[in-house]
């Protein structure tokens, strides 16, 4: 762990790009998500408690 550490404090560029990298890919995915007019709030599951007849409700 000591061996990271010293490899890192010399020569921090390419850690530190690739956090910075991280951080732009999260705020890039939430602007789009703004943009596209999501947030809802069940996420990708928004339609779970939906009914579409084919969950056993109703019969003849």
């Amino acid at each position: 762990m000591r061996e990271l550490f010293d490899i890192i404090r010399a020569n921090p560029w390419p850690f530190g790009a690739g956090l910075f990298v991280v951080i732009l890919m999260i705020i890039a995915e939430n602007f789009g998500r703004g943009i596209q007019g999501g947030g809802d709030p069940g996420g990708d599951f928004s339609d779970a408690g939906g009914c579409d007849g084919g969950d056993g409700g109703g019969g003849d």
